[in-house]
Formats: structure tokens, sequence, C-alpha cells
């Protein structure tokens, strides 16, 4: 028992001693004051919002469409005997298209005219025979009704024959022919089309903002792709009351084909409505949209920090657009690195661009 207690007495002051030595050689601890943390900043670079004078002008493409153009029906049945129309063919009003066999139409004709002949004679005799008191009032106006008639016979026997030629309806050009020397026309049949290109109509449709801008009886320049350096003039005919889903506007305007101005139809032309005085306006870079142009916004950058600005767009000036409502002269707006921006953001402008294109 004596051993056992010694073995543990020696132990524990083995175990003491080891303590006490560690504690001398371990340094005092100091408290580390942690680091302040850097604020971080997003670099950007910015233009500055300015006034340019502007003049009120607006460019669209229009699509040429014929003054007139027309499906030719055959108002008669029958065979084709001539056929006077062809793709290109240049007609006057009235011009022949098609003949048609007229022999029995012709003979209904002549039938039609003896027959008038004939009433009229005995209207003549009834009408004198009446005067004289030789026949009563009944009689009179059986033949009279009677010459009514036969007249009314001779008008449509005519008509009929006369529509066994097919003729144009107005001046143009044949585009089209659908029948040939032979066949058997139907009544009601199509067999040409034909369109008139002296003038043409230039079919716009125009956006709400800018369509007080297109008055019934203005002049346009008009020019074409196809004949660099011409510029032709245009007069409004007509401007929709009612727009369509899109909001647009649908207009016409009509142009005079004559001349060097061959334009067709189905063609694209560009339509240039100019204002008389400049004005000033304030624009600014494009670029600085951070989403569509349906709800504009931007970031401005005040004091070193972003924040995200709303803004009221007017028109689109090349690279420039115009500022209606929202920001001031002088107002400095992102035009690079607005991705990692947000409203509060501290930012570091690496670049201020000049703002002195003009639109």
């Amino acid at each position: 028992m004596k051993k056992k207690f010694l073995l543990l007495s020696l132990l524990i002051l083995l175990v003491s001693g080891l303590f006490m030595l560690s504690q001398r050689h371990e340094k005092p601890h100091t408290p580390k004051v942690p680091e302040a943390k850097s604020v971080d900043r997003i670099p950007v670079s910015v233009a500055q919002a300015f006034r340019v004078a502007v003049r009120d002008s607006f460019s669209t493409v229009g699509t040429i469409e014929a003054f007139r153009e027309a499906d030719i029906f055959s108002e008669s049945a029958g065979l084709v005997r001539k056929v006077s129309a062809e793709p290109g063919d240049h007609k006057r009003a009235g011009d022949a298209l098609f003949l048609l066999d007229d022999e029995l139409s012709t003979i209904r004709q002549r039938k039609a005219e003896a027959f008038f002949r004939q009433k009229k004679k005995d209207f003549e005799r009834y009408s004198n025979l009446y005067r004289e008191g030789a026949i009563p009032l009944s009689a009179y106006e059986i033949m009279q009704l009677q010459t009514e008639d036969a007249e009314a016979e001779l008008v449509a026997a005519t008509r009929k024959n006369s529509d066994a030629k097919i003729k144009s309806p107005f001046a143009g050009v044949v585009t089209a022919r659908f029948v040939e020397q032979g066949e058997l026309v139907r009544e009601g049949m199509k067999v040409a089309h034909l369109v008139d290109l002296a003038k043409v109509k230039i079919i716009l449709f125009v956006p709400e903002r800018e369509i007080l801008k297109f008055v019934e009886g203005a002049l346009l320049k008009v020019s074409s792709d196809l004949l660099p350096g011409e510029i032709f003039t245009a007069k409004v005919s007509s401007v929709s009351d009612k727009s369509g889903r899109d909001h647009t506007f649908r207009v016409e305007l009509l142009l005079q084909n004559s001349g060097k101005a061959k334009f067709r139809s189905g063609m694209f032309v560009r339509v240039l409505s100019s204002g008389k005085d400049d004005r000033p306006a304030l624009v600014v870079p494009r670029v600085a949209l951070v989403s569509g142009i349906r709800k504009p916004e931007l970031f401005i950058v005040r004091n070193g920090k972003a924040f995200l600005k709303p803004f009221v767009v007017g028109r689109e000036l090349h690279k420039n657009l115009e500022v209606l409502e929202g920001l001031a002269p002088g107002d400095s707006v992102v035009v690079s690195g607005q991705n990692e921006l947000y409203t509060g953001a501290n930012v570091l402008v690496i670049d201020q661009k000049k703002s002195t294109e003009a639109p």
C-alpha cells in the first residue's frame, strides 16, 4: 500500500512539473484586431446628357402598289376566236383583249332590232288612231308596253353581242393571261389581269408618335436604292383614322410614274418627311439603355454612386436618344459596365466620353 501511494504521488508531481514548464515557454496572447474590409468599386465609363439642335424628320420604307389593278372576267360564254392580250402589252381604255364567237349573239341582236322597229311602227299607228278616237285607251297602253318590251330586248341583245368582245376597262399593262385561242370560255371566267402604273401608290405604316407629320396634300421626298441619286416627289393622298394592333397608321401617297421613274408594283422605296426649323433637344447615347426601348432606364452617377433612373424617350437620333423627361443637361450616364451595377453601387469612373456627336 505504501508503494502504491508513493508511485501515485510521484506521478502527480511529474505532471505538475511538466505543466509549469510548458506555461513558462508560452508567449502571452495578444488579441488580434481585424483589418478593415476595403470597399469594392465597379469601373464604368460615362457620358454626359447634352443638348443639340435637331430637325423633326422621319424616314421610313414604303411599298409600291399599282394605282389601279383588276382581274378581267368574261361576261359572255363562247369560243375564243382572237387573242390580243399578251403579258407586257400596254392597252388603252376600251381596247379589245379577246374576241369570242359572236355569230349567234349577232343574229339575236338583228332579230331584236327588227322586232323593235316593227313595234315602233305599230305604236305610231296606234297613237294616231287613239288621237282620232278610233281605239280605246287600253289598246293604246298595251301597244305602248309591247314597244317598251321590244326596246328592252334590243338593249339586252346588243349588250350580249358587245360582251363577245372583252375590252380593257382602263389604260394599263397586261400582267397575266389565263385563256388561249380556241378555248371555251364560260360566263364569269377570269381571263386576264391588268394594272395601271401611270402613277403608283406608296403604302406606309407610320407609328402614332409620327403620324401628325403626315397631312393629306403634303409633298414628301422619295428615293430608291435602284435609282441612286434621284429624288422624287409624292403627295399624301390618304391617312387612316384607325391604327392597327401594332399602333401604326396606314398612309397612302401618290407618285407619278413617268419619265425615268419606272417603279413596279411590289418595289420598296424610302420616304422622308422633314421639318422646317431646328429645335433644341436633350439627348443621351443609345448604349446607355439597360433595358428595351419600351421601358427605358439607365444608370446615372452621382457622388461616386450609381442610381437606376427611368426616363421618357422621344425620337431616336442615329446613335442617340432624345430625352423628354427624367434627366437634366450634364447628368453623367453610364455607357459601359452597366451589367454589374445596381442602385447604390460604388463606381469608379475610368473613362469620361465626350458626347459631341450631333444627330
